[in-house]
């Protein structure tokens, strides 16, 4: 009788541990939610949606590692539809809903609402993956926020210092007529009128972002009759503006003295319409990660195994985004807002671009600048741009006093 009251009272005891621990358990086993409101449709639906199937690798190869801090990740997302007003919308609904890191929109206009109205406001970390706004990390920064992409001062500093070594003077500009274009021509006339006191810009040309027709850009800049044209037309815009500049002529006109962003999936959709020989730069070339870091590496070999094409510069700037607040995380051994963000300012990470620092006074990405010449890559299959010069971040970024006065502080 002894013996089994003995064990009745073993088992109890056993069964009252087993209760007392497994809410902990639970709690612990629970996933990190992350949000993001992605461009799936709308103007920047090519951009967004490659943005989408990064961050979702990224989310897998985290999970398949075991998570962070022993917990899972899940992505919880919707599709803002190019839209500012319904990007801090629908950021903030799952911010409330438990979300613990936030992914910006694509579009610099989405971008710096959920700047401003959300991420600051609500503290939650938030990677902005594709805007250059530079507002976004120089005038309306605020502590919550950190960027995977060289903003437009980055940007257009390390093109006009190439191009300032050139014997050009007469320079046309043309950008979509949005946030982060504006931004960029800006910061561009400024830094080629310092770097070379003979250029002048002699006609500027700011179509609408999602433009159908650019006839009338397209004259009024061969009119002007520029040495060279820097532009900032990217994904659908710079397809629908080659052919039909390529229809009358344009770039035999202007001698292939055409500069854009040519990200890697721009450039695979032109196919054999790419212009050989024109110029452009790239935040992430796939055939420059592919063959550098161990972490490009994987992600490049990882992105072709799952979707059966290469990624593209979208993909693998959220790719980061995912990746280095995970690291983050560890780093700071806590998923709370302010220790996450402290490590983003302290901790040197591994980023598919090599190894990667962010200033502390503006959450700037000291990411690499790449420019180079469209070619027709035989081993990719692709038209590529055969990168020329790699402009470190640390040269092309702003110093913190720069960032200071800018701020007026």
């Amino acid at each position: 009788m002894r013996l089994m009251q003995r064990d009745a009272r073993k088992a109890l005891l056993v069964l009252c541990l087993g209760m007392l621990t497994a809410t902990p358990v639970a709690a612990q086993g629970e996933p990190v939610v992350i949000a993001g409101t992605f461009d799936l449709s709308g103007a920047a639906a090519d951009v967004g949606k490659d943005a989408f199937e990064g961050a979702k690798l990224a989310i897998e190869i985290v999970n398949g590692r075991g998570g962070v801090l022993g917990r899972k990740l899940e992505l919880r997302h919707q599709d803002n539809g190019t839209n500012p007003q319904k990007s801090v919308d629908q950021a903030t609904a799952m911010i409330r809903d438990g979300a613990k890191f936030l992914m910006a929109p694509q579009s610099s206009g989405s971008a710096i609402a959920v700047n401003k109205a959300v991420s600051g406001k609500l503290k939650i970390p938030t990677c902005v993956s594709t805007s250059t706004a530079d507002d976004i990390t120089i005038k309306d920064f605020q502590p919550y926020i950190f960027t995977m992409s060289a903003n437009s001062y980055m940007e257009s500093r390390a093109i006009a210092t190439r191009l300032a070594k050139e014997p050009f003077k007469r320079y046309a500009v043309i950008s979509a007529d949005y946030a982060g274009g504006r931004s960029g021509a800006n910061r561009f006339k400024e830094f080629i009128k310092e770097l070379n006191p003979n250029a002048e810009i002699v006609v500027e040309e700011y179509p609408k972002f999602g433009a159908t027709d650019y006839t009338a850009s397209i004259n009024k800049v061969l009119a002007a009759k520029p040495d060279y044209v820097w532009s900032i037309l990217f994904g659908a815009d710079l397809i629908t503006f080659t052919k039909q500049a390529q229809a009358i002529g344009f770039f035999e006109q202007v001698n292939k003295h055409f500069l854009a962003l040519y990200d890697g999936n721009t450039l695979k959709a032109l196919g054999d319409a790419a212009v050989v020989g024109t110029e452009g730069w790239q935040r992430v070339p796939v055939n420059i990660v592919s063959k550098g870091a161990a972490e490009g590496q994987a992600y490049v070999s990882g992105f072709k195994a799952k979707n059966g094409v290469y990624p593209s510069d979208w993909a693998g700037l959220a790719y980061d985004c995912v990746m280095i607040w995970a690291q983050a995380v560890e780093a700071a051994k806590s998923i709370e807002p302010d220790a996450v963000m402290k490590a983003i300012e302290t901790t040197e990470f591994k980023s598919v671009r090599g190894p990667l620092k962010f200033g502390a006074f503006d959450h700037q990405g000291e990411v690499p600048v790449y420019i180079g010449k469209v070619v027709q890559s035989k081993e990719f299959g692709q038209p590529l741009l055969d990168i020329a010069e790699i402009i470190p971040g640390s040269i092309a970024r702003p110093a913190e006093d720069v960032v200071r006065k800018l701020r007026g502080n």
